[in-house]
């Protein structure tokens, strides 16, 4: 089974996984080109996945229910909902600041037309 962490402000920031574990977060996004850069860590619908804390703490399962990409300029509600952000601007906002010096780093600028992969899924234990 495949094992995940998610994204935080620091190594003692685990709200994300402490959201999914209340069902509030049932989506996550990744810029297509990171996701690309790491095909052992692709995902496909009706995958198990292991959610870990920073620490290496075991956290829960979750289980893909469904996958897609668009552009960053073209996010849908159901996105929005799922990464339990309360509008549209602040899943921007929030995915500006958790991407875009990492990308530019990479050289990749953060625009309307990037490409993110969307992940939806479902708690499982």
């Amino acid at each position: 089974m495949k094992r995940t962490t998610f994204w935080g402000r620091d190594e003692n920031d685990e709200r994300l996984v402490e959201q999914i574990m209340e069902g509030k977060k049932t989506a996550t996004c990744t810029p297509k080109c990171w996701y690309d850069a790491l095909p052992a860590e692709a995902t496909e619908v009706g995958e198990m996945i292991e959610v870990f804390s920073k620490k290496g703490k075991y956290m829960c399962t979750i289980e893909i229910t469904k996958k897609y990409e668009l552009p960053f300029g073209q996010i849908d509600d159901e996105t929005v909902r799922g990464e339990n952000c309360s509008s549209y601007e602040d899943f921007r906002k929030d995915h500006i600041f958790a991407w875009e010096d990492d990308l530019k780093k990479d050289g990749v600028e953060l625009n309307d037309h990037t490409m993110i992969v969307v992940e939806h899924f479902r708690l499982i234990k």
